[in-house]
């Protein structure tokens, strides 16, 4: 069998599941632990697969979770159309958020991701690439970077406070309230022009 008849539609079609099944596992791993208590085995158990896989696919644990960070801070789409309620929407998000540790939990990634001083540096460079920026170019006006930075330390310490530290005053306190407290601090951020 030469190298080319193995590489049916089929056999990609197989590769690309794997592939996807090893992230998929890889997602809800590293949104229950830190990067270094995660390993490939346990990554490669949840998807089903051999060990070996995830390495041939990934190059490694630094190579998948790579893959497992890019994309998944991703603003933009998401967002309002009208900036007039960004600061509901977002605090709405972070509010739903789910602390069930077997999904994938982009705030929980981010959280112990950014705690690692292995992926540290590459979780700071996703979500400034994927949510400061691109919540930045709406913003526009003066200081919008700021601005949008400023915005992303509100979601990222109330999901801090409600989901990791599981804040006993935010998590008595009413949801309507905490988040209309939040959601107008973020509305002044987006508020600000010229």
């Amino acid at each position: 069998m030469t190298d080319s008849t193995r590489s049916t539609p089929a056999s990609g079609r197989n590769a690309s599941d794997t592939r996807e099944r090893i992230l998929e596992a890889a997602r809800a791993c590293f949104s229950r632990r830190s990067y270094e208590n995660v390993g490939l085995r346990e990554i490669a158990s949840e998807a089903g697969v051999d060990a070996a896989l995830v390495s041939r696919y990934f190059g490694g644990k630094e190579g998948l979770f790579a893959q497992v960070v890019e994309g998944a801070f991703h603003v933009e789409e998401h967002l309002p159309e009208s900036l007039d309620t960004v600061g509901e929407f977002l605090v709405a998000e972070v509010m739903a958020e789910s602390n069930v540790t077997g999904e994938f939990n982009p705030l929980r990634l981010l959280l112990l991701g950014a705690t690692s001083p292995d992926t540290a540096e590459m979780v700071s460079a996703r979500f400034h690439a994927e949510f400061v920026q691109p919540l930045a170019r709406k913003l526009k006006g003066r200081d919008a970077e700021i601005r949008a930075a400023l915005i992303g330390s509100y979601v990222i310490g109330l999901a801090t406070m409600r989901h990791m530290l599981e804040s006993p005053t935010l998590t008595s306190a009413s949801s309507r309230k905490v988040a209309a407290f939040v959601a107008a601090a973020i509305q002044t951020c987006v508020g600000i022009s010229d």
